[in-house]
């Protein structure tokens, strides 16, 4: 097959899948049907393509400007898994709202092409185009339920906060295409081999710099995190997942590619990249910590608890640059930890989105009060997402925390490891602090109403919480898939 196909294949068929799933909406206004559609088309030809494609490991391809290692299709698996479960949320999601918005699920498709095209990504044009593809579906479906005013002002925040760091993202990418002469990661490398930047130090590291502000913007990183509350509340739920996830994820894997495939090879560079990811992500589990405890509704909380996940990943990019093996091994463990955020971090949104009544886009804790009596396995789904959430032992958050934590230790970095294990306890309040609400609800109060779960729903949750709980105790399925991948 020829090797540009092969290149662009996954790419070009989930954004085939989303072109076909716009064009049905358009002539079919069954948000039901297109759904389903969805789902089947997604696993079809997106699914389809990285299955086909992993057994090649394929080379970069220079005349896509994308490389479709395995490690990129690591990613693809991750981002078509996340659509997957977003699509087949929606369809019960939006029947409770009496809403036929079946133009979504051509734009869970459409983001999930984006965050594609982001991970795999060797050119900071196709960077910004994969990162500007996957945010303008996040704006419209931010704002899909135009008729409650959360949704509009979250779209509009959203809309104007992302071009703004979008801005600074590009002025970067302008400074470090003026200091190195090139685009194309690998040609950037060779220049900061070379250690002769054309106009200087100083501006290569302001390019340098206000890169990384766009990419904190994606990834919810204190104090560029302002956004994720306030847009999660209001964005319609399962949307809300695909943010923390996809988004999050899709971020994670641009930074990884791009240190390692560029950045890596300038000691300045690299010293500033650990140096600044290692403050930032211990602020943002502290800082995200101490605002959580705060909140009063369920989104709002869990978009503070993805910020404190994004803390725990910035420590582990800092690491990054640790050199063989624990590089390697951080790169592993950082893949782990993502491939468990999935599947929590959407079991955790879907009990959210089952309990939120059709007038609300956000419920109080208090509705959650008693659901273990009105609605035992509900409730202990949840709370199963919560202790995976909190890094409780024999789930898949555990293990993530574990490995991240492991490669810090190894590499003789004590105090950073002693700071995140201790921002994670702060975190484990709140968590605990829900689940005894399922249980013990305050005296007096009538537990919350048995919610109405779809089967689509049902499917989701047994799959994230059979994920989570294997994960927990049998790692190997992931961490054997990880093991060795890098930059191709």
């Amino acid at each position: 097959m020829n090797d540009l196909v092969l290149g662009t294949l996954p790419v070009a068929a989930t954004g085939t899948a989303a072109l076909l799933l716009l064009l049905l909406a358009a002539f079919l206004n069954r948000g039901r049907a297109v759904g389903y559609a969805g789902v089947g088309l997604t696993a079809l030809l997106g699914c389809g393509s990285v299955r086909l494609l992993w057994a090649e490991g394929v080379r970069p391809v220079p005349g896509a400007l994308l490389s479709c290692d395995r490690l990129a299709l690591f990613f693809d698996a991750l981002f078509l898994l996340a659509a997957l479960f977003a699509m087949a949320l929606s369809t019960d999601y939006l029947a409770k709202k009496r809403r036929d918005r079946a133009e979504l699920y051509g734009l869970v498709a459409l983001a999930a092409t984006g965050m594609m095209a982001l991970a795999s990504a060797t050119n900071l044009i196709v960077f910004y185009l994969g990162l500007e593809l996957m945010s303008l579906s996040f704006y419209v479906m931010a704002g899909l339920l135009r008729e409650h005013e959360n949704s509009i002002a979250a779209a509009f925040k959203y809309f104007l906060l992302g071009a703004f760091s979008s801005a600074f993202l590009l002025m970067g990418a302008a400074l470090l295409y003026g200091s190195l002469g090139s685009l194309d990661y690998a040609g950037m490398a060779v220049r900061l081999a070379e250690g002769a930047p054309a106009f200087g130090e100083p501006m290569l590291l302001m390019g340098f710099l206000l890169f990384l502000v766009g990419l904190f913007f994606k990834l919810s990183l204190i104090p560029f995190h302002f956004w994720a509350p306030d847009v999660y509340q209001g964005a319609p739920t399962p949307v809300t997942a695909l943010m923390a996830v996809g988004g999050k994820t899709a971020a994670l894997a641009a930074a990884l590619r791009v240190f390692l495939s560029a950045f890596s090879q300038s000691p300045l560079l690299s010293g500033k990249w650990a140096a600044i990811f290692t403050a930032i992500g211990l602020l943002t589990i502290f800082t995200g910590s101490m605002v959580a405890l705060t909140q009063r509704h369920i989104k709002r909380l869990l978009a503070y608890s993805s910020v404190v996940h994004a803390g725990f990943l910035a420590l582990g990019l800092a690491a990054l640059g640790l050199g063989a093996p624990l590089g390697q091994r951080m790169l592993e463990a950082l893949l782990f930890y993502v491939s468990a955020y999935l599947f929590m971090n959407f079991g955790a949104f879907a009990v959210a989105g089952a309990v939120e009544r059709p007038e609300n886009q956000d419920e109080p804790l208090r509705s959650f009060s008693g659901l273990g009596t009105a609605s035992p396995l509900l409730a202990a789904l949840f709370a199963l997402f919560l202790f995976s959430l909190a890094g409780i032992p024999l789930t898949a958050g555990f293990l993530g925390k574990f490995y991240v934590f492991g490669v810090l230790v190894s590499a003789h970095h004590y105090w950073v490891a002693a700071l995140g294990l201790l921002g994670a306890v702060i975190a484990t309040y709140y968590y605990l602090k829900t689940v005894v609400a399922l249980y013990f609800p305050p005296a007096g109060e009538e537990p919350a109403p048995a919610p109405v779960v779809g089967a689509a729903t049902w499917a989701v949750l047994g799959a994230t919480a059979l994920l989570t709980l294997y994960l927990g105790v049998f790692p190997a399925v992931v961490t054997e898939a990880a093991k060795g991948l890098t930059i191709g």
